[in-house]
Order: C-alpha cells, then sequence, then structure tokens
C-alpha cells in the first residue's frame, strides 16, 4: 500500500495545521531557489509561504493576522 502525502496540508510555525488549497493566493514570487506566497484564510488570517527548493524541511509556513501584515505593508 502506497502512502501518498497531501502537499497542500501544512503546519505553521505557531503549530497549527490547515490546508493550502482552501486559501486565497494574494501574492506569489518565486526563483530559482525559493518560493515566497502570501495565502489569505476564510478567517481573514494569512500564511506567509517560504517553500525552498534544495532544502524542504526548511519550509517555514508563518501565520499572521490583519494588523501584522498592515504593519509588514509600512516597512
Amino acid at each position: 500500500m502506497t502512502t501518498i502525502a497531501n502537499p497542500d496540508l501544512i503546519v505553521t510555525t505557531c503549530g497549527r495545521e490547515l490546508d493550502l488549497s482552501s486559501t486565497e493566493l494574494v501574492i506569489e514570487r518565486s526563483n530559482s531557489l525559493f518560493s515566497y506566497n502570501i495565502h489569505k484564510l476564510k478567517s481573514g488570517e494569512y500564511i506567509i509561504a517560504e517553500k525552498f527548493y534544495a532544502n524542504p524541511f526548511n519550509n517555514r509556513y508563518i501565520l499572521l493576522n490583519d494588523e501584522q501584515i498592515e504593519m509588514l505593508k509600512n516597512l
């Protein structure tokens, strides 16, 4: 029996398990080394997904709320 992992199921840095397939992709950026995407959840929170092609063990999924996103816009 072969088990196939769903690549859309992720765990954020704060430990929440989420399904990226049910989110809205807000920003999508990538280069040859990594991708940096921002997804919006139905709850209004955002996920920053950093995916490193060379080492997927370094991938990070950071959960942010509206206030934190607004603060990032002002940097």
